[in-house]
């Protein structure tokens, strides 16, 4: 069964105190759209459209914050093919100028104005080349089938892979880092799970203090302490977080007790897909040494009070306000999951989720407390 994880990376919003931010989004589109002419500019938290006329179109927006969204044009989803969204970064009042033609889809874009739009778009576009690079290259030492599962080379295979993979990443990121401005910051963080801790403090030394001061730069330390906090054997740190009546609570009170730690947000569907499953689990240790509890990375507060509401699940539901689940456990998708022994030691850590259940996870539960799910 395929395991569902929801990172979000592309979309996240980025929190950077400044002036309200006016961007014009200017398109240009070629080919005939057979009448389907909407285009969609989109983040998480907002949704605006626009209709391709005579081949333009035009959005404006006004943002308080720097951030992205993404484009999407309905002929993609009336043809029911495939697509990836074009994202676009923002940083200043601008325009950000897009064209493409119909047929060949966003993946035919080519994007001018705003310099921090054409950067991220410019190293977007050169980490794909990184990946078939590499891939190449493997294939050219090892042969195709080293690739394949079961294969006797398969590891050394894909370890000279993932290593091509990364030092190109890391060629790429280097290439556009400047660390005066914003979209840097949002480079790093987007190439983190790619770079060793030694490698992302380096480019997070070599930013500017004001952009260290954001709150995407605080959010790049964060990440960098749970590169050096977050592993098998560490013992977790104690930290207090808010829980939904805004009480604080201290980590250091499930002392004593095997303790799942479960990372999720109100948007992650695989999230919320997985709580019926846990329930399930939880239910059969119901009495026995074990806790579960819930720490939302949710960045409004409300859609998190709400889907507390909605899942009801019986066990401490926490508020992230204050990047625990970054420093202290190095979260970069949701679901994840972390167990933790009664000393407080890390014992185990699971991304994503199988909706069958019996995932590695449960395995470890059940060999602990002798029970099967």
């Amino acid at each position: 069964m395929r395991r569902l994880i929801y990172t979000g990376v592309a979309l996240l919003c980025s929190q950077l105190a400044m002036a309200q931010l006016k961007v014009k989004v200017a398109g240009t589109v070629t080919g005939d759209t057979e009448g389907h002419n909407m285009v969609y500019f989109y983040s998480r938290m907002a949704k605006d459209s626009a209709a391709i006329k005579n081949g333009k179109f035009e959005i404006n927006i006004n943002e308080p914050v720097a951030g992205s969204r993404a484009i999407s044009i309905q002929y993609d989803q009336a043809k029911r093919r495939m697509y990836a969204p074009l994202v676009l970064f923002y940083d200043q009042s601008g325009t950000i100028n897009v064209a493409f033609d119909i047929v060949k889809g966003l993946s035919s874009a080519t994007i001018k104005g705003m310099p921090s739009a054409v950067t991220y778009y410019n190293y977007n576009a050169d980490k794909p080349k990184v990946f078939m690079g590499a891939r190449q290259a493997t294939i050219a030492k090892y042969g195709e089938d080293a690739l394949k599962k079961g294969n006797a080379q398969f590891e050394a295979a894909t370890t000279y892979q993932n290593d091509l993979i990364n030092k190109g990443y890391d060629s790429v990121l280097n290439k556009y880092f400047d660390g005066n401005k914003v979209v840097s910051t949002t480079l790093v963080l987007n190439t983190l799970s790619n770079l060793s801790t030694a490698r992302a403090e380096d480019y997070y030394n070599r930013l500017s203090e004001k952009s260290k001061a954001t709150e995407e730069g605080k959010t790049l330390y964060a990440k960098i302490q749970g590169l050096k906090n977050a592993y098998v054997g560490a013992m977790v740190k104690s930290f207090e977080l808010p829980d939904k009546e805004g009480k604080m609570q201290s980590f250091d009170q499930y002392k004593g007790k095997y303790v799942l730690l479960d990372f999720w947000a109100s948007w992650c569907s695989p999230c919320r897909a997985s709580f019926p499953r846990i329930r399930e689990v939880y239910g059969k240790l119901k009495g026995k040494n074990f806790e579960i509890v819930n720490i939302s990375i949710d960045q409004n507060k409300a859609a998190w009070e709400k889907a507390v509401v909605e899942e009801a699940n019986p066990w401490p539901q926490l508020y992230d306000d204050r990047k625990v689940s970054y420093e202290f456990f190095n979260v970069s998708a949701v679901p994840t999951s972390y167990l933790i022994d009664p000393t407080g030691k890390i014992i185990m850590k699971e991304i994503g989720f199988d909706p069958k259940g019996g995932g590695e996870m449960e395995k470890k539960l059940e060999e602990l407390f002798n029970i099967k799910f």
